[in-house]
């Protein structure tokens, strides 16, 4: 599993994309509110499936042989959850700032890929 500068990097990535893909509806002087939403949730979401590792690593309340099997845990459970929240908005659901959580899902979808595709530098590395 690949660090934070990994996943925030991922997240800025997706901001990009996002911003550049759903161009007709971030551009215009009255949408900064709009694409700061869109780096938020980017972020945001792109860490959201380590909540369990950071409170880990903030806390140390218990060892990581423990805290490991619920991270596991929790990206099962986000991958349907994110696979049915995109295709809900993407095919049901016309909301006003559909743009911005289609990439937030998208974002949690990118995080856990590359937690299983990336190899991991050291299990005591936060940052790398």
């Amino acid at each position: 599993m690949p660090g934070e500068l990994f996943h925030l990097t991922a997240g800025c990535a997706m901001f990009i994309i996002g911003r550049y893909y759903f161009k007709s509806y971030f551009d215009g002087d009255d949408k900064t509110k709009e694409r700061y939403f869109l780096a938020l949730a980017c972020l945001f979401f792109s860490c959201i499936p380590d909540f369990v590792l950071i409170i880990y690593y903030t806390t140390n309340i218990l060892p990581f042989d423990t805290m490991w099997p619920y991270q596991t845990l929790v990206h099962i459970i986000f991958v349907p959850i994110a696979i049915v929240a995109l295709l809900t908005l993407k095919y049901l659901v016309n909301m006003k700032r559909e743009p911005i959580w289609i990439m937030g899902m998208w974002c949690i979808l990118l995080h856990i890929t590359m937690d299983l595709f990336v190899p991991d530098s050291s299990i005591s590395s936060i940052w790398i």
